[in-house]
């Protein structure tokens, strides 16, 4: 049963995937956690690598093609790709949406210890980095893919964590994906 899950930075991806490995005994693939991780290495902020990739989507093409080959070897296994696209590069998952509001993400970065990820002070400054951010990464699965991943048919939940905790979605998702996957 793989669970991809995509959404709006600081929408609590990466903290469901947890609770869900937690609770239910799944293993997650944090793409995310690797881009960043080549951001930093190369020196950049993840909006600056970001800009980077949409000039020269080498890595884009490393990183999806490796989903990919994950999303194909680890079928029928409990797994969770926190990653942006990986709802495109593993066909057989149960794909998730994590909305949230621009006034929340931009508290949630505000406000959390983000250890080795960006931080920001202002809220509205936050705010406008992460729509910039996200906004630039989704011109690039445009210009590279041709889809637009807020487009919500594209997933099988669509979820909005604004004013729900990160366990009462795990526990949404893992019973949503459980009728995806009897069907």
């Amino acid at each position: 049963m793989i669970i991809t899950i995509t959404g709006k930075p600081c929408s609590g991806k990466s903290t469901i995937g947890k609770v869900l490995c937690e609770k239910y005994g799944y293993r997650r693939i944090g793409v995310g956690d690797m881009f960043k991780a080549e951001a930093e290495k190369r020196g950049m902020s993840a909006e600056e690598f970001n800009a980077f990739c949409l000039k020269d989507p080498s890595y884009d093409f490393f990183i999806d093609n490796e989903t990919a080959r994950l999303g194909k070897e680890l079928v029928g296994q409990k797994v969770i790709f926190d990653s942006r696209l990986a709802w495109h590069f593993a066909p057989k998952s149960f794909k998730v949406f994590v909305d949230v509001s621009e006034d929340e993400m931009a508290r949630r970065l505000t406000t959390s210890d983000r250890t080795g990820k960006e931080k920001i002070d202002d809220i509205n400054e936050a705010k406008k980095h992460l729509v910039n951010r996200f906004n630039l990464e989704n011109q690039r699965y445009k210009k590279i893919y041709g889809f637009d991943n807020l487009d919500k048919s594209n997933y099988d939940l669509v979820i909005d964590s604004t004013h729900k905790k990160p366990e009462e979605l795990a526990d949404e998702i893992y019973s949503k994906c459980v009728e995806y996957y009897k069907k």
